[in-house]
């Protein structure tokens, strides 16, 4: 006999209050006027505060006494005790992934997994995360990455993505640190699929909107690596990968002379080509964003061999009318109307 599903919040309040009477009117809820919400969080206790001590002085009859000093000194000490220094969190969590380096392959890692955690909850915030580069927390970075653990990589590497995200400061000594380097090799020859889409995750955030960091992709042959992870059978991999390319070409037309000649646009339509995965969007925007307005890219898409113009038709044809796949069949459009167009030589040749 199949388990019967368990009742819904609405039906488990109605079983404890018995059947309602609905010729029973309910009591009319009374609001008393200008009060204050309740407080949840710390912000609203600190809005609850103000609003009381505004209703003091409001031409209306208060509800509210003056604030004492006894009130006053419960209010500070309550905030206080709600006030966590984040400064001495991340010393906590550094003091505790010092010892990574004496970690052996079968100890447990959990406390090191949860301090990883913990910081990277806290450096959204990029004052904090200047912090925590300034409290040398980038040495520990380094130790943590070429752990034997899988666990720590990925996470070290979740870790410095939040880092450098957006975050200029972080991205220079990033970069002066060689984290870029070894981020590059763990895309190439990580352990594990979440070790490589992770280190490539960091790798983007290293190196958008960071013109040196792109001289220093260029400089680690950062084109070559991630050609190889487009290449790769994991699709989170092609994903993140494709989504780099077009950023960077978006980001710095002018390295789309480089990408050409490395054959690129070959590599691209063969993927393309392939039997489709969530990874196609992706190529395809990647695509987009290698050959617009590319003259030599353009060409390219129209060698004869590649059969571009054909594959496009028909991907446009096997997605039509899939509302999941408007992104790709947008793309696959543009690069028809880019490459293809009567202003562009026609058709393949």
């Amino acid at each position: 006999m199949a388990d019967n599903p368990p009742p819904s919040k609405e039906e488990s309040m109605q079983m404890i209050k018995g059947p309602v009477d609905n010729d029973i009117e309910e009591p009319e809820q009374i609001v008393l006027p200008n009060q204050p919400r309740p407080a949840r969080d710390m912000k609203g206790l600190l809005r609850f505060a103000m609003e009381a001590t505004a209703m003091e002085d409001a031409p209306s009859v208060s509800h509210f006494q003056p604030m004492d000093d006894e009130r006053r000194k419960f209010l500070e000490d309550t905030l206080k005790s709600m006030t966590v220094d984040l400064i001495e969190v991340i010393s906590k969590s550094l003091t505790t992934l010092s010892a990574v380096k004496d970690l052996k392959p079968d100890d447990e890692a959990d406390e090191y997994e949860e301090a990883l955690e913990t910081i990277s909850d806290i450096v959204d915030n990029i004052d904090l995360a200047n912090d925590f580069h300034k409290m040398g927390g980038f040495d520990v970075l380094m130790t943590c990455l070429k752990s034997a653990h899988t666990s720590l990589q990925w996470r070290t590497a979740e870790l410095v993505a939040e880092l450098n995200q957006n975050n200029p400061y972080c991205q220079s000594h990033s970069l002066s640190s060689g984290l870029l380097r070894i981020l590059l090799e763990m895309v190439d020859n990580g352990v594990s699929e979440t070790v490589r889409v992770k280190a490539l995750y960091a790798v983007s955030c290293i190196v958008r909107d960071n013109k040196e960091g792109l001289k220093k992709f260029l400089s680690e042959d950062g084109f070559s690596v991630l050609l190889r992870a487009m290449q790769s059978n994991v699709d989170k991999l092609k994903v993140k990968s494709a989504f780099l390319l077009g950023a960077l070409c978006s980001e710095h037309p002018a390295i789309r002379d480089d990408l050409q000649k490395m054959g690129w646009v070959h590599q691209l339509v063969g993927l393309i080509s392939e039997e489709r995965t969530p990874s196609h969007e992706h190529l395809l925007s990647a695509l987009l964003a290698l050959v617009q307005d590319h003259e030599e890219c353009i060409k390219d898409c129209r060698d004869p061999a590649l059969q571009l113009q054909s594959l496009l038709t028909s991907y446009v044809e096997s997605v039509k009318g899939k509302e999941e796949c408007q992104e790709e069949l947008d793309y696959s459009r543009q690069i028809l109307a880019a490459v293809f167009s009567d202003n562009n030589a026609g058709g393949e040749r």
